[in-house]
């Protein structure tokens, strides 16, 4: 199966959702894959509405440590991943100013996500020039690939 450059493969997860305060606040941590970019995932969290008291960023990860973090903890810099067997979810601990914003997404939502990206692109496949290109553009840009 091959997608068009444009084409992304992503999966959102609701962190949180306002409870029962009523105020409709969600905040969403979205994966993010491009065939563009084969070797990195992105993941994005948004609060919807936008609100400056909850927890928003972009942080890149590889492609091949976020499927290790599936079964054992990995990542030292932006992002780091641990698995949670007791709930079976995947935790990001995202750095970030402030306070690192720490999130948990269900393990199969994750394993699900990274065996669609396979499909397109087997793990060991995308070492082409341009996929890395895209990594070198990202690992020197001056934030480090994070936002």
């Amino acid at each position: 199966m091959t997608l068009p450059p444009s084409e992304l493969i992503t999966a959102e997860v609701v962190i949180a959702d306002g409870g029962s305060t009523g105020r409709g606040r969600r905040t969403v941590l979205r994966l993010v894959w491009s065939p563009d970019d084969p070797l990195a995932v992105r993941l994005e969290l948004t609060a919807q509405p936008d609100h400056p008291a909850l927890p928003r960023g972009e942080w890149v990860v590889l492609r091949d440590f976020l499927r290790y973090g599936l079964d054992e903890s990995t990542g030292d810099g932006e992002v780091r991943i641990r698995p949670d067997d007791l709930r079976d979810r995947v935790w990001f601990e995202l750095a970030r100013p402030g306070r690192a914003a720490c999130v948990s997404v269900p393990r199969d939502i994750a394993r699900d996500f990274l065996d669609r990206t396979e499909q397109c692109v087997r793990c060991g496949d995308e070492r082409s020039d341009g996929a890395i290109d895209a990594l070198l553009d990202r690992l020197l840009r001056s934030d480090g690939g994070a936002r």
